[in-house]
C-alpha cells in the first residue's frame, strides 16, 4: 500500500465511495448499480427553481429549460436558462454515482472553484453547493454560465493560449488560496503512487482488473515511478474540451472533479497521450510539441515525461473499457491502437 490516501485527492474520505457505499481502494468494491444515463439526472425545472429562489439574489428567479450541455461518463453539466433576474443562464452540475473517473464528489470540485474564482486562472463563480442528495437526487454546485464556446469548436483558438492557461495552473500558491484541502502528499512519488493507486481500484470496478495488457503495465509502472518531480496545483483532466475561449484568449476553465496537489507533468502528459491517439508520430517524449510549448510557457523545461506518457496510455487504456460499462458505443480511439502506443511507451521505462 502507498503512503499516501488517494481518498483524499479524491474527496471522499478514507473507506467510502460515492457517498455512502463503503469501499477501500485496497479492499472490497461495494455493490453499485448501472450508471444512470443523462437524460434521467436532469432535473424538473419547477424543482430546480424551488430549490433556487431559496438563494440570495434568486428570489425572483425563474427556471426555463434544462438542458445537458455534453454527454459522456462525467458528472452531469447543465445550462438552465433563467428568467426574472439579471443572468440569462446558470450552470448546474450535477454528481454522478459511477463514471469514468470515479468516485466523484462535485462539493469538493465547487470548493476548487471558490478558491481560484478571481485569481490567475479564469473559472466560473461559484453560487451555490448542495451536499444534501434530497432537492435533486444528488450533491450539485450552481455557476455562472460562461458563453464561450470550447477550445475543440472555438474558431479563434489558439494553442499558445491553452498552453500558457496550462502552465498558469501550475504556477498557483496553490498553499496561499487554500487549496491544500485537496490533500498534500509527502512527496511527487507519493502523489503519483496514489494515483496509480486510483486507477487500479477502477479496474476492477470497470471490469478488467487482470486484463493481459492492463494487468502487467500496472506492475511496470508502479517499478519505474520518478524519484524527481515537483508538487502543484493539476487540474486532473486538461483536456481542450475543459477550456472556454473568446477571443482568441481562454476565459474558462472548468471541469475540476480530478484537481490534486501533484506533480504537474501528469497533466502534461495527458495530452502528450491523446495527441499519440489521434495521430500525432510518435517519438521522444520530452520532444513532444506540447512538452516544448510548455517549456516555453512555464519557463521550464520537463524531463523525464516518458513515465507521464506511458502512464497516461495506461489509464485510457482503463478508461476504455470504463467507457464501454457506461456507454452504448465504444470510446472514440481504438483499443489496438492503444495498446501498440503503451506498449512502445513502457519499452522506453529504465
Amino acid at each position: 500500500m502507498s503512503s499516501v490516501n488517494w481518498y483524499r485527492f479524491i474527496g471522499a474520505p478514507p473507506g467510502t465511495y460515492a457517498g455512502d457505499a463503503t469501499a477501500d481502494c485496497h479492499g472490497e468494491l461495494p455493490v453499485r448499480g448501472p450508471l444512470l444515463p443523462n437524460s434521467r439526472m436532469i432535473p424538473v425545472p419547477a424543482v430546480f427553481e424551488a430549490w433556487f429562489q431559496r438563494k440570495p439574489g434568486f428570489e425572483r428567479a425563474t427556471v426555463g429549460a434544462i438542458a445537458p450541455v455534453d454527454g459522456g461518463a462525467s458528472n452531469i453539466t447543465c445550462r438552465v436558462e433563467l428568467g426574472g433576474v439579471e443572468s440569462p443562464a446558470v450552470c448546474l452540475r450535477v454528481q454522478r454515482e459511477r463514471g469514468i473517473f470515479e468516485p466523484y464528489d462535485v462539493i469538493r470540485e465547487g470548493e476548487v472553484l471558490r478558491a481560484l474564482w478571481g485569481g490567475a486562472v479564469p473559472v466560473p463563480r461559484l453560487i451555490a453547493s448542495e451536499p444534501d442528495p434530497g432537492p435533486l437526487g444528488a450533491p450539485f454546485i450552481v455557476m455562472d454560465w460562461i458563453d464561450a464556446p470550447h477550445m475543440g469548436v472555438a474558431p479563434d483558438a489558439d494553442f499558445g493560449a491553452y498552453t500558457a492557461a496550462v502552465a498558469a495552473i501550475h504556477q498557483l500558491d496553490w498553499r496561499g488560496m487554500g487549496l491544500d484541502f485537496l490533500g498534500v502528499p509527502e512527496s511527487p512519488r507519493a502523489s503519483l503512487a496514489g494515483e496509480l493507486d486510483a486507477v487500479a481500484w477502477r479496474m476492477r470496478g470497470f471490469g478488467c482488473a487482470g486484463d493481459p495488457v492492463l494487468e502487467p503495465a500496472l506492475a511496470r509502472l508502479r517499478a519505474a515511478i520518478p524519484e524527481d518531480g515537483s508538487l502543484a496545483l493539476c487540474q486532473g483532466d486538461i483536456n481542450v474540451f475543459n477550456y472556454l475561449f473568446r477571443g482568441g484568449q481562454v476565459v474558462g476553465v472548468v471541469d475540476w472533479e480530478q484537481a490534486r496537489i501533484s506533480d504537474p507533468r501528469s497533466d502534461v502528459g495527458q495530452l502528450v497521450a491523446l495527441s499519440h491517439l489521434k495521430g500525432a508520430p510518435f517519438g521522444p517524449a520530452d520532444q513532444q510539441n506540447f512538452v516544448r510549448a510548455y517549456g516555453t510557457a512555464s519557463g521550464t523545461r520537463l524531463g523525464g515525461m516518458e513515465f507521464f506518457r506511458a502512464f497516461w496510455l495506461f489509464q485510457l487504456g482503463v478508461i476504455y473499457h470504463g467507457w464501454k460499462s457506461f456507454n452504448e458505443s465504444d470510446p472514440w480511439y481504438a483499443w489496438d491502437r492503444l495498446v501498440g502506443l503503451l506498449e512502445a511507451s513502457l519499452a522506453e521505462l529504465s
